[in-house]
């Protein structure tokens, strides 16, 4: 569901709420306010952490590895 970010019409309070866009015209009615209207925010994020590291850093990781020892718990699976 979206955020939304309120203003109260008389004392000029801001605050933001979630909820779906069904509701937004009575929520307007119900605690006096106009909605603001700014940038939106978006968080996002595609791939996983393999795909994002480099093969340097993938390359000292083996490295540690290697001289962790025979009790290490490091990932065996490092690319």
């Amino acid at each position: 569901m979206p955020t939304y970010t309120f203003r109260n019409k008389e004392n000029g309070m801001e605050w933001d709420d979630t909820m779906s866009h069904t509701k937004l015209e009575q929520y307007y009615i119900d605690n006096n306010c106009t909605q603001m209207i700014g940038a939106p925010t978006t968080i996002a994020s595609h791939g996983d952490v393999h795909s994002k590291t480099t093969d340097a850093f993938k390359d000292r990781m083996k490295d540690i590895h290697k001289t962790a020892g025979h009790f290490s718990r490091m990932n065996k699976g490092i690319n």
